[in-house]
């Protein structure tokens, strides 16, 4: 069973950096579809996507929930997912958007690596339940190319 430390932190087998398909990205080693990287963070578009130009964005260092973070870290992390999510929004014409942050196994976190989902939503699907959608990987890059464009502009 997984509880806490001494710290209040989880504590977990789950992962670790040279395991982790987040730190695989970071890296280099898993395919992805990166639309901004920086020193230490890094957005790339979901494989199983809720909406179309649903990503991620994390810190490049490995630590599995935000209690393995500090106030200036968490800080970071969110105003850049906030950067991102007007990127987003406008690439693929949203009328808004979601962050979700999820934290251990319970909370459907699904990889042991800190992230915030960015995930736009439109007025057409307002009220429905969102399901996994399917997109070709050429559609996956040219999503990723047009959020690109949309960060890079002044």
């Amino acid at each position: 069973m997984v509880g806490l430390n001494s710290e209040g932190k989880r504590k977990s087998a789950r992962s670790t950096a040279g395991r982790c398909v987040f730190c695989g990205i970071v890296e280099r080693r898993q395919p992805s579809n990166i639309v901004y990287e920086d020193e230490d963070h890094i957005a790339f578009l979901d494989i199983a996507p809720f909406s179309e130009g649903h990503l991620l964005v994390c810190p490049k260092k490995h630590g599995e929930t935000i209690w393995e973070m500090d106030e200036s870290e968490i800080g970071e992390l969110f105003m850049l997912a906030s950067r991102i999510s007007r990127a987003v929004v406008s690439a693929v014409h949203a009328d808004g958007f979601r962050f979700v942050q999820n934290n251990g196994e319970a909370a459907n976190q699904v990889v042991a690596h800190v992230h915030v989902h960015v995930i736009p939503v439109k007025f057409a699907d307002k009220g429905r339940f969102m399901e996994r959608k399917k997109f070709t990987p050429e559609e996956l890059k040219e999503i990723a190319s047009r959020i690109r464009n949309e960060l890079n502009r002044p």
